[in-house]
């Protein structure tokens, strides 16, 4: 396999089986400082940075091709994911609000959606088989849904960092993510998170902003890390127990979830 810097590199790219089902294996290089795996359309996706030594790289991809097929094995339930699914007449809480979806058939060549009032207005072109009815409804709104409330989030971001980092952060970008959380680019000072997330309580999307914020600051998940996160956030833990047991139906057929559960009012100290 070659790669810009450290000459060429033979990884083991056999699938790995994990109780009793196959998941073929992909490496990227990446202009982060950070590695990481991630289940991608069940294929097991490790990111490595470019700039790592030809030793670096083999160890991290080692250690973190075991690392996944361990938890995948101890934890499958963590990798059953619910997928996103928006129809007719649901009604979504996002950001402590009420939407209802509303679709309605239309003659234009183009479907669309939009956010008007309290309503998510859907409009499918006519003819669109009913078998895949579904699906574009839910593409058009999770669409729908990272643009409208993207500006909303920035917004909490920016109060979030402004009482607590002050970290360099340019952009907040809402999006389909599928793998994690959120993300945060050193290269684009650029913060990613899960449309997911916006049917979470308040307490669990501000966990995820701090959590990003704060790797603006340290790019791992190093013991520094945690006491940075810890500082502004002394209940963390339970946000993370409360992604790790309720965070993937956020966004399916199900969205009441979202608020279900009481979390600690938290308050940091700069």
């Amino acid at each position: 396999m070659w790669r810009p810097f450290g000459g060429e590199i033979e990884f083991d790219l056999d699938p790995v089986t994990v109780n009793g089902r196959s998941y073929a294996v992909d490496t990227v290089f990446t202009n982060g400082r950070t590695a990481s795996a991630s289940i991608k359309d069940n294929r097991i996706v490790i990111r490595i940075p470019r700039f790592a030594r030809a030793s670096e790289a083999q160890r991290l991809f080692l250690n973190l091709r075991g690392r996944m097929a361990r938890m995948m094995e101890r934890h499958p339930e963590r990798f059953e994911k619910y997928t996103l699914s928006f129809r007719h007449g649901q009604a979504l809480a996002i950001l402590g609000r009420e939407f209802h979806v509303v679709v309605e058939g239309t003659e234009s060549a183009r479907s669309s959606a939009r956010v008007r009032d309290d309503m998510i207005m859907v409009r499918v072109r006519t003819g669109v088989p009913a078998h895949s009815l579904d699906m574009a409804v839910t593409k058009l709104v999770t669409k729908t849904l990272c643009r409208y409330f993207a500006a909303m989030v920035k917004s909490r971001m920016d109060e979030l960092n402004s009482a607590y980092l002050g970290a360099d952060v340019d952009s907040l970008v809402v999006k389909d993510i599928r793998s994690r959380w959120g993300s945060y680019s050193s290269r684009s000072r650029r913060i990613s998170i899960s449309v997911r997330l916006l049917f979470a309580p308040q307490e669990i999307l501000d966990y995820v902003i701090v959590h990003e914020l704060c790797h603006s600051v340290v790019h791992n998940h190093s013991r520094r890390f945690w006491s940075r996160v810890a500082a502004i956030m002394p209940d963390y833990r339970s946000r993370v127990r409360w992604l790790r047991s309720k965070g993937d139906m956020l966004g399916s057929a199900a969205p009441a979830l979202a608020g279900s559960e009481s979390i600690p009012t938290w308050s940091g100290t700069a």
